[in-house]
């Protein structure tokens, strides 16, 4: 038996005629049209050698056929016999010149073989009598985008749009060019003008508000969405994305009931779940974000975040036991993670488990060494339990990978002026004031008893002058 996919009843009459004709060893003849639907059938079902027996037969009952040659020629290329499928397609060109078909196949036929200029050289032959020349100007696009001339390749995928401004292809690809890029603005302007041309385009819609919030402007990001639903209300990516920018904008009940306008059916989607949990966590309704994390996790348990977004939620709620489970059912999903890591260490120096929080916090170094961030709040976290001397070498062992940081030395003055330290203090907060002055209100937010500290205070009045 094959390994097709489909029931008895999908079986094409010409197929069963085909085998009984066989079983009883009588000479078979289809017409053209019956034997290229005898080869589809074959192609489908993945059995390349028994369609490419079929159509070797056929061309010996229609020698010439030029339908039934081109036929072959796929199926070769299709088992990387791609010489004699160009050798058949040059004596196919002989026979019908303009045949379109022809210079299709061997596009894709060099495309497969990486020779990308011969393809776009044959597309571009197929395009004059071509039933649907956008999509080959989006074939040509790909060659382009494969040799890495992503110039080239909008250039083509914008002449696509021109003659078909429903391609959903050449749209797509085009924004998956600008986001490989990182060509936000030229992406914004090129869907603002592509909407100018052909203003009830959803896709066009939608894509400019997917720019808009790489632009991180997502009022415009939540309008464009707004104007795609407007054109069709089911359109389910829109909602979803609309969801997201509204959650970026911190409008999170919005953002709430687009992500459940986002769902295609009444079982849901686990991402989406996962996302709405997030907005509630944001809004602080702890006991609503859990049970939308819950349900993500239930639909698809190998999601890290949902279980840490549970493990928080519950922190929240004073559960600090049954959160330090899901926060590790999380680590043991993404075990470098070093967000993770960090916020397993604060809850451990919440609940007083000092070395545990340690351990935690020196995993997370190890598992993002170059981020200087980890150093700073590992120290702020000694400093908190007046573990003075221990936050004092976790910034100088910071300062010998980190350099020149005037954060660092911020944040060594501090501990210093804590300890009463005030001469070695100076020394470090004039070393920052003088590589980011800016920088030392970082300093005062996290220790704003400083502030009291008039010496301090003056140094960096002093250096404001």
């Amino acid at each position: 038996m094959s390994n097709q996919l489909y029931d008895l009843n999908d079986i094409p009459w010409q197929v069963k005629r085909l085998r009984e004709l066989e079983s009883r060893k009588q000479s078979v003849y289809f017409d053209v049209d019956d034997f290229e639907e005898i080869i589809d059938h074959y192609v489908i079902g993945g059995e390349y050698r028994k369609a490419l027996q079929i159509s070797e037969y056929a061309q010996k009952v229609h020698h010439g056929s030029v339908p039934l040659m081109l036929k072959r020629a796929q199926l070769l290329a299709s088992i990387n016999k791609e010489d004699k499928a160009l050798e058949i397609l040059s004596s196919v060109e002989a026979l019908e010149p303009e045949n379109s078909d022809i210079f299709l196949t061997k596009g894709a036929i060099y495309s497969q073989l990486k020779h990308y200029e011969k393809a776009i050289e044959e597309y571009s032959k197929a395009i004059d009598n071509a039933d649907e020349p956008d999509y080959i100007y989006c074939n040509i696009a790909f060659e382009y985008e494969n040799m890495g001339n992503f110039d080239k390749t909008l250039e083509y995928l914008t002449k696509a749009l021109d003659l078909n401004p429903e391609n959903d292809l050449a749209i797509y690809e085009a924004a998956y060019c600008f986001d490989l890029l990182s060509l936000t603005q030229e992406s914004i302007d090129f869907f603002s003008k592509l909407i100018d041309r052909h203003p009830y385009s959803i896709e066009a819609w939608f894509n400019l508000g997917v720019s808009f919030i790489n632009a991180e402007l997502y009022e415009k990001a939540c309008e464009s969405f707004e104007f795609a639903l407007a054109i069709d209300p089911e359109h389910t990516p829109t909602w979803f994305h609309l969801g997201y920018a509204f959650s970026l904008n911190d409008k999170f009940k919005e953002a709430i009931k687009a992500y459940k306008n986002s769902f295609d059916d009444d079982d849901g989607d686990a991402m989406k779940y996962y996302y709405i949990g997030e907005c509630y966590e944001k809004m602080e309704e702890y006991e609503k974000a859990c049970q939308y994390y819950k349900k993500a996790t239930n639909m698809q348990p190998d999601i890290a975040d949902a279980w840490i977004g549970m493990g928080v939620c519950e922190q929240e709620l004073g559960n600090t036991k049954t959160a330090l489970k899901y926060l590790q059912m999380g680590l043991d999903l993404d075990e470098g993670n070093t967000g993770y890591y960090c916020i397993i260490a604060d809850i451990y120096m919440a609940q007083g488990s000092f070395d545990k929080a340690v351990f935690f916090f020196e995993k997370a170094i190890e598992s993002s060494p170059d981020e200087e961030i980890i150093r700073i709040d590992f120290a702020d976290a000694m400093a908190e339990i007046e573990e003075y001397r221990f936050a004092e070498a976790i910034i100088i062992e910071a300062m010998e990978k980190f350099q020149s940081s005037a954060t660092l030395n911020y944040r060594m003055a501090a501990i210093l002026y804590l300890q009463g330290k005030s001469r070695e203090a100076s020394y470090f907060l004039e070393e920052g004031l003088l590589l980011d002055y800016e920088k030392n209100t970082t300093m005062l937010e996290q220790y704003p008893q400083l502030r009291e500290n008039s010496e301090l205070m003056a140094l960096i009045d002093f250096y404001h002058q």
